[in-house]
């Protein structure tokens, strides 16, 4: 039998522990399915081509490693650096950019983007 997870759409915005457990001191979330923990896999060929892009604003990732709306992005960072500040950093920047056809006011018709930032943090303990 497969390991699977319960999810809702009372999970966005919480905060987890690494067994996926709330440790936001927020109310209980009450499952609306359980999904299969392993997903299934993509044939690379047959993925979406990216044509949103996310604008950091740090021109290093920016131009040398463009990031992708719905792209898995790994950031390394060595003892002492702002790793955090980076990552909250392209966390805000990620929900306001859009392709100039859409929309010429980056914020219109915002409630209706089904858009979420999923944030896991590996290695970092809470002090940081």
């Amino acid at each position: 039998k497969v390991l699977k997870t319960p999810v809702s759409l009372d999970m966005l915005g919480r905060i987890f522990n690494g067994s996926g457990k709330p440790i936001d001191n927020g109310p209980p979330i009450l499952p609306e399915a359980y999904l299969d923990i392993s997903g299934s896999s993509i044939n690379p060929s047959e993925r979406t081509y990216p044509e949103e892009m996310i604008q950091t604003g740090i021109s290093t990732i920016d131009v040398m490693n463009s990031i992708a709306r719905g792209q898995k992005i790994p950031l390394f960072s060595a003892a002492g650096l702002p790793h955090n500040e980076i990552a909250a950093q392209i966390c805000r920047q990620a929900g306001l950019v859009k392709r100039k056809e859409k929309t010429d006011n980056i914020l219109e018709n915002a409630e209706e983007d089904n858009f979420a930032i999923v944030f896991a943090a590996m290695g970092v303990n809470m002090e940081t």
